[in-house]
């Protein structure tokens, strides 16, 4: 059964893209650990705002529930796994740490499994959780259906389970049995990235890069960049997919969408990696094209909008997910605060060049 995903399951395992700030008048706290000013209306590029466009009335609207900071209660035993996908991603890792640093601040224990990015792997890891006895359960699902079985295992032991990065299309259900479920709002961030650049670049041609594997977050967010983009008056050109997630499979997509699409202004790919290969396909053909990509967080992207290569990103909130995933965990173990939502949508920020160095960033 696993072994015709396994293609697809390695291509999520690089690309990282399934996986505590409120939309409030005030300052907050964001994902890279910088604080964000308030936006009035509409939040603007050049601002680190965390604010949810109150235009936006998109799938992932009705999600945007920050959970707030607990406080402890005694007694409560609080014993937290955490299940990541691939410990081998900077990205996840950060979650990770920043989940395991709310959790003993709350005074509990932490044990995590790292998949590798396999999902039969993970399903032993989640079993020897439940053998493990403890109070709660945080999973970054390889493949949500594999799991399903010992999420309803976990439940009858009394043992809730949190998911992360799932689901990534708000209009369907998540992983059956979860409590909740922690997401930086898959479509909110294609919207928030297209809607800047329509404002920057009015009326301009765009073409996206994607992966030729069928990895379903991906094909959902290049869906959703061509219909945010349409929305806003963008030109679509087409896609082109790069035949694995590496720069061997970046650069010459890029190649591609250069000369099958000669009047693209914009190109937007799918995380930091292929934005940066991209960027240096531009620079070397001397083209003025600009390139973005709504799922950024390393410090490449920093370094390459410093440069100028890249136009805009978006700072997905990786370790922003990781600490309200604990907050649900302590929610449900303590029995405060509920029910919990369903979906809680962690919102982050765009990056310009010139925020660039205001930003958090990991690596």
């Amino acid at each position: 059964m696993f072994n015709k995903h396994s293609q697809r399951l390695a291509a999520v395992g690089s690309v990282c893209f399934v996986l505590a700030l409120s939309a409030c008048s005030k300052g907050e706290t964001v994902g890279g650990g910088s604080t964000a000013p308030a936006a009035a209306g509409a939040a603007k590029a050049d601002a680190l705002s965390t604010t949810v466009d109150p235009a936006y009335t998109g799938p992932d609207s009705k999600n945007f529930t920050t959970l707030k900071e607990p406080s402890r209660k005694d007694g409560t035993s609080f014993k937290v796994g955490f299940l990541t996908l691939n410990g081998g991603q900077p990205v996840l890792t950060a979650m990770q740490k920043a989940a395991q640093a709310e959790v003993e601040k709350l005074g509990g224990q932490f044990i995590a499994k790292d998949a590798s990015v396999d999902p039969q792997k993970q399903v032993s890891q989640m079993n020897e959780l439940i053998t493990a006895k403890v109070d709660v359960i945080i999973g970054h699902p390889v493949v949500s259906g594999a799991l399903a079985p010992s999420v309803a295992e976990a439940k009858k032991a009394g043992i809730p389970f949190i998911a992360i990065g799932t689901p990534f299309d708000q209009t369907k259900a998540g992983v059956p049995g979860a409590v909740t479920a922690v997401v930086q709002g898959f479509d909110y961030i294609v919207y928030r990235t297209m809607k800047a650049l329509s404002e920057r670049h009015p009326g301009a041609a765009f073409a996206t890069m994607g992966l030729a594997l069928p990895v379903d977050q991906l094909t959902y967010m290049n869906a959703r960049m061509q219909y945010w983009g349409e929305k806003f008056g963008l030109k679509f050109q087409g896609k082109v997919d790069a035949q694995n997630d590496t720069p061997s499979g970046y650069s010459p997509a890029a190649s591609t969408i250069l000369t099958k699409y000669p009047k693209t202004g914009i190109i937007v790919t799918y995380n930091d990696q292929s934005a940066v290969a991209a960027a240096s396909v531009v620079a070397a053909a001397g083209k003025k094209i600009f390139v973005a990509t709504p799922n950024s967080g390393q410090s490449i992207g920093r370094d390459a909008l410093k440069a100028k290569r890249l136009d805009l990103v978006y700072r997905t909130p990786w370790e922003a997910m990781g600490t309200q995933s604990a907050i649900a965990a302590y929610d449900v173990v303590s029995k405060r605060n509920l029910p919990l939502p369903e979906i809680v949508n962690v919102p982050s920020y765009l990056v310009t060049a010139e925020t660039a160095d205001k930003a958090g960033w990991i690596g």
